[in-house]
């Protein structure tokens, strides 16, 4: 797992391109099951604003690669 050290504003936008790619997943499903894929955004919906408020400071991503992400001021 490769281990990321960024500053609040770099780890939303980390975020929120992650979410992107979650949309897009979505939006390319072949089939209508897509609840993993929603769970997903709303997972990331709530972390991008407890990183925000500064309520977690360490995250990790597993999907496409695992990656734990310290957020520093």
């Amino acid at each position: 797992m490769e281990r990321f050290f960024m500053r609040r504003g770099s780890a939303v936008i980390m975020l929120l391109y992650h979410r992107r790619g979650w949309q897009g997943k979505i939006a390319t499903a072949a089939s209508d099951n897509v609840e993993r894929e929603m769970l997903e955004i709303e997972w990331i919906d709530r972390l991008v604003l407890d990183v925000r408020a500064g309520r977690i400071r360490t995250f990790e991503l597993t999907d496409p690669k695992a990656v734990e992400v310290n957020v520093i001021d």
